[in-house]
């Protein structure tokens, strides 16, 4: 276990050096919210609600989305396993002691950890000046359940970009999937609109499926809403993550046998 903090901790240390990327981070999170400000604006000048959202309730879903994004940097991982394998760098992840899955999730946690503090103050400082009045839960138990749903959900979107990075095993390449996978990921997340907006029979369908727990309900659950899917949220998204999990280590088990230490 040491050796898997050990990696938490360079991680976390590497974005002092990498601050323009911490920067970023800051402006992807406040410009996703000034977008949805000026566009859901517009909306609410000729109504006050949408689908039951008041404007200060569809802001706070924004800005939590938005700060839960901002951790997720489980994206990362697909493109640099898949590199790795093709040029052959992999070797170095067969050959030390470490589970490459521990490794890379270790990192991306190590650079979530760093960005925590950065991503708050980004969405802090938008919400005030955009004058919204943050709606949160007022249970503290749904609130925790909002924050072990999100970790969860992180963990499952390690094991599942791990999973598309290790098909380099048997594809030449994986960057279209990837990039097609990425905004049906965006799409099914709420990243780009709630996912109450759509109709019953499209959400239903959402509820079956992993994404719907990764950000969306973890949101929604911290803005007061769907207090009665945390229960069920949790247990299905315990689910999805044990099942990737061992989807993930039969797979890697499997592949690894089509690597010949040199890339493919």
């Amino acid at each position: 276990m040491k050796k898997y903090f050990e990696t938490f901790r360079l991680s976390f240390k590497m974005q002092l050096v990498w601050r323009f990327d911490v920067t970023m981070t800051m402006l992807a999170a406040v410009c996703r919210v000034l977008a949805a400000f000026i566009l859901w604006g517009v909306v609410y000048n000729s109504r006050e609600t949408v689908s039951g959202f008041t404007m200060d309730a569809m802001l706070s879903y924004y800005i939590v989305s938005a700060f839960l994004g901002s951790l997720d940097k489980s994206h990362r991982i697909s493109g640099e396993v898949s590199e790795l394998i093709r040029g052959g760098g992999f070797s170095k992840h067969i050959a030390v002691p470490m589970d490459p899955l521990g490794f890379f999730g270790a990192m991306a946690a190590g650079e979530a950890a760093f960005h925590l503090g950065f991503s708050l103050a980004a969405v802090a400082a938008v919400a005030y000046l955009c004058d919204v009045q943050v709606v949160f839960a007022a249970d503290a138990t749904i609130v925790c359940a909002a924050i072990a749903m999100a970790v969860m959900g992180i963990f499952f979107m390690m094991c599942f970009h791990y999973l598309m990075g290790i098909l380099a095993f048997v594809f030449l390449s994986i960057g279209g999937l990837n990039f097609f996978i990425g905004n049906v990921i965006a799409f099914a997340t709420g990243a780009m609109v709630p996912l109450a907006l759509l109709p019953d029979g499209t959400q239903t369908i959402m509820r079956a499926l992993p994404f719907y727990y990764v950000h969306y309900l973890p949101a929604m659950l911290a803005t007061g809403r769907c207090a009665d899917e945390a229960a069920a949220g949790l247990a299905v998204l315990s689910l999805w993550t044990a099942g990737l999990f061992i989807l993930t280590r039969v797979s890697y088990g499997r592949l690894r046998t089509r690597y010949d230490g040199a890339g493919i």
